[in-house]
Formats: structure tokens, C-alpha cells, sequence
């Protein structure tokens, strides 16, 4: 990553650490939160549930008395007769009245109806009213009775003295022996009372009871009864759920298809956990500034060693005085001071040995430049010699005082020790003429190299010891000698053959007279051609079957001096 090449090592693992405690404690914060959120949720709708099965409880056990309220007051001896029209008016109001002692009587009774086919007339100060039962038959509510005898019938509108009121209804069939309908009797619950009766029971959250309409038949939160209520169809199908930033539990009353719903505010139950939450965030704010002053600490020890061992990097010179490097660490830091002081060590041995040698070389170029006089002094000289070989008609003379200097400015060449293969062939060629014409043409020569080496580099020189090598001990005494020198090329590698037809190996060891180019002269080059290509050359010399002695040298091809090791 760039970003760790750009910045400093001690502001990047400050960060980092930093950064790292912050996300760090700030995901323990949120796990807190969500965590203890999640458990107040689940224990409050857990105690909800209880407290909405105990008014269920009760809610129901009204209910069923209410119903059996019903069926007793159906079963009245007096109320058949008035039915059957079997009564004076004054039964009829005396029934009107004993009714009404039971509205009073039961808390939860509104009114009653009674609808049948002659109905008495109604008193408007009695909480017993009569109606026609064909009109009852035409009620939105009739069908609800098709196939039960008792029903619940949901919120309805009663005409009382003060106007119209809203009721919860329960209706009964009362039939004749023959099975046929002969009236309805309604009783009209109090919704206010049915209010009181979710009261009953302390609880913070707004409960709903809603019939199987979803329309609220009662609430806590003075909702309008009979107004439609939007129940969720996910909480049909668990016992509570979190609906937008509210709390909903429900219950279900099953013998009516009511619904007992608790709702809470969201905000309410997370008070708590986000009051703890802000504790806990100003206890981490002060907790980041310790552990940050700590991070920096910690920083600046571990980071300390690396801007020393920098310091000490950017001030070293060669001729500086000893550097000051810390010798009290024994870990990886130690081990860096270590590793760093055996490398100026190292370096200053190798400066002190590059001084040597530049001294030494410095050296050799003054004798070089010294020497320079006499090579001068000699070709003035060669030329002089030529001149008069030239004007006395000596013509072969002339050749090789001509070729004597021509070998003696190749094989000097300003000094350099590298040369063409070209050069090199060049000037053994100029060596062979110059031998040729001293041997008084006793033997000739051939030379072939292929173009696609010929500016491949070669020592100076390399050619030279082996072929004079052959003139004196190999050709020595013939009359017909032949000197056969060919250069090729094979998998990047040179390979260089110097044959002669002469007498063999042997001859070497008959004198006893040595001859520094033939013994030294090829150890030399042997010597020199292990140095310039770091013992990768090969020097074979063997007699040759046919006669002779043929050496075999095989060398790196190479076309760039600095490939060579000086």
C-alpha cells in the first residue's frame, strides 16, 4: 500500500493504534446498547404478554357472564308472555321494570333491547327498549345470528335521552317450540366500562381491544370506539413485534376473535440503555485520552531505535568520527545496531582498501607515463632503421622493422588490456609475417574467424604465447610447417584452435635451456584468462594424431568490457 511508503512508520503505527482502540471500543458500545436493548425489549414484551393474559382473563370472564346474563333474562317467564303477547300493559311495563333493576344492578349493562313482532311501547327514561323484529331482521348486523343463537355484534348506536350513544352489542335468538325466531334480545355493554376493565391492571403501555373487524372496541388512549384500528399481519403471527418506533404485543381472546393489543413506546424502553450508552461513551472518551497518551508513549519507544539508527544512517561519513551506536538492546532493534555497525566496519575496510588501490594505481600510471618515453624513443628509432633499410634497397628489412612496430603500438595500445578479437587476430598475423620472413619461409600460416565474433573482446595478447609457442619448439627443425589458427562461435561460447604439424609435446623437455614465452609465457595467459572471466575459460593442449600439437581454448563470448572482472 502507498499509503506505507508515503507516511513515517511512528505517525502510521500511531494511527493505526489509535484508530484501532477507538473502532474497537466504539463496536463494544454498540454491542453493549444493541445487547441490552434486545433483553429490555424481550423482558418487557415478556411481562406485557403476562399482564395482557390476565386481563384477557378477566376481560373474558365478564364476557361470559355477560352472555349468561342473557340467557337467563331470555328465559324470563315474563318476557315469553310479553313476547306471546299474553300480558296487560302493566305486565309489560312491570317486565320494562325489572329489566331495568338489572341494568342498574350490573355495572357493565348499558341497556337492553328486545325486538319482537308487537312490541310495547317505549319509555324514554328506560334503559329497556323495544323494537319491531322486522326491523331488527333488516340490521347490518342480522346475519351474524344465521347460524348461532348468540353473537356478539361489534359497536352499534343506541338512541338514549341524551342522544345517541355508542355500545358493544351481544344479541340472543329467542325462538318458539317450533324452532322459529320470536325476538332478539340485545344487551348493550358500556364501553367506558370495558375501559375501566383494561385499566384494572397497572401498565405503563396503551392497550387496544379490537374486534375481528380490527375495529377498537375499547382503549386506554381514548381512541373513538368503533374507529378502525391497522393491525400488522406480522403480529398476527408472533406474540410482538417492533413496528416503526413502538412496542406491539398482542393476545388473542379466541371464543369471541378479539384481540387484547399492548403498545409501548420505542423510546421508552431504549431510555434506559441509551442513558448507559452515554455513560459509557463519556467514560471511553476519557478512557481514549489515557490510552492515547499511552499509544503515544508506546510510539515514541518503539519507534525511537528506527529515527536513531536513520540519524546515524543520514550523518555517516567516511571521515567522520566513530558514531555513538546504542549497545544496550537485545532484541530486534539490537540485532539492526548490529547488522549496522558491521556494515560501516566493513565499509570502512573496503574504503581503506579502495585507497590502496587507487594509490597503486596512481602508481602504475606513473610508470606507465614514464615508460611512455622509451616506446617513443624506439618507434623514432624503428623508423630511422626503415628509412635507411628502405634507401639501401633492403626491402624485406624494411618489412619487418614495419611489422615490428606495428606489434609494438598494438601490443602497448594506451594501455588497455582489452582488445577485439579482430585486434588480437590482427596482430598475430603481423607476428606470424615478422616469423615467416625471419624463418626464411621454412613455414606458412592460416587463419579463419567468423564474422559474427570478430568484435567480441579477448585479453590482449591471449594468441600470441601459444603460436610462438609452436614456431619454437614445434616447427624448429621443419622445412614445410603449417600454423592453422580458426575462430568460431557455439552456444555463446568462443572457441579458438591453434594447430601445428610439428614434432609433438615431446620437444619441450628436450632443451634444457627454458624459454620464459613458451613455459611462462602460456601459464601466463592461462593465469590471466581465469582472472578476466572468473575461471570460466577452458586451455587444452594435446599432440594431434596426424602429427603435431593442437591447443584448444574455449572463453565466454563477451561484447561489453564491464562483464569482464578487473
Amino acid at each position: 500500500m502507498k499509503l506505507f511508503k508515503k507516511y513515517s512508520f511512528k505517525l502510521i503505527l500511531f494511527v493505526s493504534l489509535t484508530v484501532f482502540f477507538i473502532v474497537m471500543l466504539s463496536t463494544i458500545i454498540l454491542m453493549n446498547y444493541r445487547v441490552s436493548v434486545n433483553e429490555i425489549v424481550h423482558l418487557t414484551a415478556s411481562q406485557q404478554q403476562t399482564n395482557l393474559d390476565l386481563i384477557k382473563q378477566n376481560i373474558e370472564e365478564k364476557l361470559r357472564s355477560l352472555e349468561t346474563n342473557a340467557v337467563v333474562l331470555s328465559r324470563q317467564r315474563s318476557l315469553n308472555e310479553v313476547i306471546n303477547n299474553r300480558t296487560s300493559y302493566y305486565q309489560a311495563y312491570s317486565l320494562s321494570i325489572d329489566f331495568s333493576n338489572s341494568v342498574y344492578s350490573n355495572g357493565a349493562l348499558h341497556s337492553i333491547e328486545i325486538y319482537m313482532n308487537d312490541p310495547p311501547t317505549n319509555n324514554i327514561q328506560n334503559p329497556v327498549r323495544y323494537g319491531h323484529l322486522d326491523h331488527a331482521k333488516q340490521s347490518d348486523w342480522i346475519h351474524l345470528l344465521d347460524k348461532q343463537i348468540s353473537a356478539w355484534l361489534g359497536i352499534r348506536t343506541v338512541e338514549m335521552i341524551a342522544g345517541e350513544e355508542r355500545v358493544i352489542s351481544h344479541a340472543r335468538v329467542i325462538n318458539n317450540a317450533r324452532g322459529d325466531m320470536q325476538a332478539i334480545i340485545v344487551l348493550n355493554l358500556d364501553p367506558l366500562i370495558v375501559e375501566n376493565w383494561l385499566r384494572s391492571y397497572p401498565n405503563e403501555s396503551t392497550l387496544y381491544l379490537i374486534n375481528e373487524n380490527d375495529h377498537v372496541l375499547a382503549s386506554t388512549n381514548h381512541v373513538v370506539i368503533g374507529e378502525n384500528y391497522a393491525v400488522s399481519s406480522a403480529i398476527k403471527e408472533q406474540p410482538y413485534l417492533i413496528e416503526g418506533d413502538e412496542l406491539v404485543v398482542k393476545t388473542d381472546l379466541l371464543p369471541y376473535e378479539w384481540k387484547l393489543i399492548g403498545v409501548t413506546p420505542y423510546h421508552e424502553l431504549t431510555e434506559s440503555s441509551k442513558q448507559v450508552a452515554k455513560d459509557l461513551l463519556l467514560f471511553s472518551a476519557l478512557l481514549t485520552l489515557v490510552v492515547i497518551i499511552i499509544i503515544s508513549v508506546l510510539t515514541n519507544q518503539l519507534t525511537k531505535p528506527i529515527a536513531k539508527l536513520t540519524d546515524l544512517m543520514n550523518h555517516y561519513h567516511l571521515d567522520s568520527t566513530v558514531q555513538d551506536i546504542p549497545k544496550d538492546y537485545h532484541n530486534e532493534f539490537g540485532q539492526l545496531f548490529s547488522g549496522y555497525r558491521n556494515l560501516i566496519t566493513r565499509n570502512e575496510h573496503l574504503h581503506n582498501s579502495l585507497i590502496k588501490q587507487y594509490k597503486q594505481h596512481k602508481h602504475a600510471e606513473l610508470r606507465a607515463l614514464q615508460a611512455n618515453i622509451n616506446p617513443h624513443f624506439l618507434y623514432n628509432t624503428l623508423d630511422q632503421l626503415n628509412w635507411r633499410a628502405i634507401e639501401q634497397g633492403d626491402d624485406e628489412m624494411s618489412m619487418m622493422i614495419e611489422l615490428l612496430g606495428d606489434m609494438l603500438r598494438t601490443g602497448l595500445s594506451n594501455g588497455e588490456s582489452i582488445m577485439t578479437i579482430e585486434e588480437e587476430v590482427d596482430y598475430v598475423e603481423k607476428y606470424l609475417k615478422l616469423q615467416v620472413i625471419r624463418k626464411q619461409n621454412h613455414f606458412h600460416y592460416q587463419i579463419s574467424c567468423q564474422d559474427s565474433i570478430s568484435q567480441a573482446l579477448i585479453p590482449k595478447l591471449t594468441l600470441q604465447p601459444f603460436v610462438e609457442n609452436a614456431i619454437i619448439h614445434g616447427l624448429q627443425d621443419l622445412k614445410d610447417g603449417l600454423i592453422t589458427i580458426s575462430i568460431s562461435e557455439k552456444n555463446e561460447m568462443v572457441l579458438i584452435s591453434i594447430k601445428d604439424n610439428g614434432v609433438g609435446a615431446d620437444s619441450f623437455t628436450k632443451s634444457n635451456k627454458v624459454i620464459k614465452t613458451g613455459g611462462y609465457g602460456i601459464k601466463n595467459v592461462k593465469e590471466r584468462l581465469n582472472h578476466y572471466y572468473n575461471n570460466k575459460a577452458k586451455v587444452n593442449l594435446f599432440n594431434r594424431a596426424e602429427g603435431g600439437v593442437e591447443v584448444q581454448l574455449v572463453i565466454p563470448k563477451v561484447t561489453n568490457k564491464d562483464e569482464f572482472s578487473f
